[in-house]
């Protein structure tokens, strides 16, 4: 197997991540809440690597 950096983060270990969901405030309405952060890359469980 050969070693070759990582596509979806280019070998940096991380990638930027985005998650959608439906919350409800304090007066019981539904409102769409999106999040987004910076953590290891889900391809390559930040190794930075991938192997073929």
């Amino acid at each position: 197997m050969e070693e070759r950096p990582c596509q979806p983060c280019g070998g940096l270990r991380v990638t930027e991540h985005t998650e959608h969901t439906v919350e409800t405030d304090e007066n019981g309405n539904q409102r769409p809440v999106i999040r987004q952060w910076t953590g290891l890359c889900g391809a390559c469980g930040g190794s930075g690597v991938v192997y073929q």
